[in-house]
This record gives C-alpha cells, structure tokens and sequence, in this order.
C-alpha cells in the first residue's frame, strides 16, 4: 500500500512522519532534491518532469508513505503520476489562522502566508476528493477540530496504522456494491438511504444523549467515521449502554421518505446499530454500516452500482450523503420541517436533487 501525505507548508507532515513506525518513509521534497539538486532554479515544466520521474521510482515500492504538495498558491503542482502512485490520499487540515502564523514564524514558509490560506486549503482538498472520487482512490481529511491542529499525533497515527491493517473506503463499499448486484440481479432500480434523520426523524445518537465535535469542520470522510465510531464506542461503555439491551427509543419514520423508495432499498447508516438493526427490520429494509461507512463509502456504493447499470435512486439529508446524492440517477435532499436544509450542506451545490420536507 502507498500512502500520500498531503497538506499546506507548516501543516505538520513532517512531524507526523517522524513518527510512523509500519510505513517505509519518503520526504517527497527530499527526494526531489536527489534527484535534481538545482531543483528550485529549473523551470516550471523542468519541475513537473522531476516530480513525475520520483513518482515513477517510488510505484516500484510498496508499503510507503510520501508527503507532498497538491499546489503552491494558485500553482498546481500534483501530476497525474502522483495520482497514479498512491492507493490512499491522506490529507492534514490545519485551522487557517494557525497555519498561518506557522508561516509567518517560518523563514522557509513565510512567504506562503499572503495567499488567502482557507481558499488555498479549500481547494487542495476538493481536488483530491475530485481525483479520488473518479479514479477509486482512498481520500481521508484528518482534523481536530476542537483545537484546530493535532498537539498529540498518536491518534492520526493510529489512524495511518489502520489504514495498513486493511481500513478502506473504497475496498469496503466495493463489498458492499458486491453484496447488492448479488441479491438484485432481477433489479433495474435501487434505492439507497441514510438513516438518523432521513429514513427517521430523529438521530439514534442524540437520542442517547451523545454529542460530538468530530464533524464542526464539516467533514465526512472515513477518518471522520472512524474517529465516530471510537468515540461513540466508549460513550456507550462510560454510561454503561449495551446494544442488546436498547430499544428504538422511540424513533420516528419519514413516511415522506419511506414512499420514495423505489425497486429494492438499502439502508447506508453511520448511526447507532444497537437502534438501526430493529428498525431496519421493522421496515424490512437490508443494513449496511460500521466505521468505513463515510461520505466516499455511499459515493463509491453509488458509483459501482451505476457502472452495473443499475438505476440508483438516493435519499438523504446532510453532508454525509452529499456525493451520493449528487452522484445518483435521481437524488432527494431531506429538509427540515420547516423547509431548511442541514447546516452542513451551507455553501453546496444542490441543484437538480429534489427536496422532500421531514
């Protein structure tokens, strides 16, 4: 497996690659430099070429782990041999005001903090996420959005570790796809919906009185989904909360939703399973879920049935079910019941999908 390790200068990448222990470790700029020590003085397209040559050499490694550079300012400086070259994308946010003073403080970095550092992070990462979306590649934004910056790296490092113990998005909704095209042979159609306030009013969470800062960045990949699951895992075990022993709890249907769904549903939920495995068989609807199901999973599981020529039909109410929904044949956007949308989607596009009100 070969990992990207991408981010703005002054993000922390180097520090955290000092640190992997399970992952043979490349300094991508480094490596530039062995290759080409007048490395800055060459032109630009001279650069590119230099850069596609390292990837070239690095794909004959395996098990690898490289920083790199999506671009510098407006300059994009990731090359298609950088798409090529890694399985899984790892990308390092970083607070802008933080990252900023990082640079003002950095004599290397000092001239990056002109540039309108927010935009300039927004947009390395919906590249990535475009490039891996079309191309089946892994993209995780690792955050912490209480501090803004990780103090202590060991749970991203536990997170890279993961990822080399198998952890994939792709891989897992790629199973998923499977299990689907398997038991819908005679099916045209597919419906896939989220669960916690889209199958139901309600979110099986909140029920329980659980609260969470893992997604105030807005982000909904896997790091987040795992991170989720960890997190929520030890809330049930310090309130003594036993899956076998909780009921519904009371959890409300969408009847709004329940009657768009069309050929065979399937239910993609990162909520509570103690909750959703009754009420999946209340509705008599198969379940998919676990700490590999994120924004790209119900992506993937959208795409992969397409290509199966299937006819997906997708439901869902925030961020996390985005990209399935803007991926679909046909998307339907749960709104409130007074009209409004998730605070998640504040910003996106949503047009062509249609709104269905709680």
């Amino acid at each position: 497996m070969r990992i990207g390790l991408y981010g703005l200068p002054s993000a922390g990448k180097s520090f955290i690659l000092d640190e992997v222990k399970n992952f043979e470790v490349f300094a991508g700029s480094k490596k530039l430099f062995e290759i080409a020590p007048d490395f800055h003085s060459l032109s630009a397209d001279k650069q590119t070429e230099v850069r596609q040559q390292l990837a070239r050499e690095l794909k004959e490694k395996d098990r690898i782990i490289v920083d790199g550079h999506y671009a510098f300012g407006e300059s994009i400086v990731f090359t298609e041999e950088d798409g090529q070259l890694y399985d899984a994308f790892v990308y390092l946010y970083v607070d802008p005001e933080i990252l900023k003073n990082r640079m003002l403080d950095s004599v290397k970095n000092q001239r990056y903090a002109e540039y309108d550092i927010a935009s300039w992070q927004n947009k390395e990462i919906e590249g990535l996420r475009k490039y891996c979306h079309e191309n089946n590649k892994d993209f995780y934004i690792i955050d912490n959005p209480e501090k803004g910056y990780f103090a202590d790296i060991s749970l991203v490092l536990e997170f890279i570790n993961s990822l080399a113990c198998g952890f994939s998005c792709v891989k897992f909704a790629h199973k998923c796809a499977e299990t689907i095209l398997e038991k819908t042979a005679e099916e045209n159609t597919i419906t896939l919906l989220d669960g916690d306030k889209t199958l139901t009013l309600d979110d099986s969470s909140g029920k329980l009185g659980y609260r969470t800062h893992i997604f105030d960045n807005n982000f909904y990949t896997g790091f987040q989904s795992w991170r989720h699951h960890i997190e929520f895992s030890d809330f049930l075990q310090l309130n003594d909360i036993h899956i076998d022993c909780v009921e519904d709890l009371g959890m409300r249907f969408n009847e709004n939703v329940i009657c768009r769904i069309e050929g065979q549903g399937y239910i993609l939920t990162s909520g509570f399973i103690g909750i959703w495995e009754r009420l999946a068989k209340k509705l008599e609807l198969p379940l998919f879920y676990g700490n590999q199901m994120a924004a790209e999973s119900k992506y993937f599981i959208t795409k992969e049935l397409q290509e199966a020529g299937k006819m997906v039909i997708a439901i869902g109410d925030g961020m996390n079910d985005y990209y399935m929904l803007k991926q679909a044949n046909h998307g339907y956007l749960v709104a409130k019941s007074d009209g409004t949308l998730s605070r998640s989607l504040k910003g996106r596009d949503v047009e062509g999908m249609e709104i269905v009100r709680a």
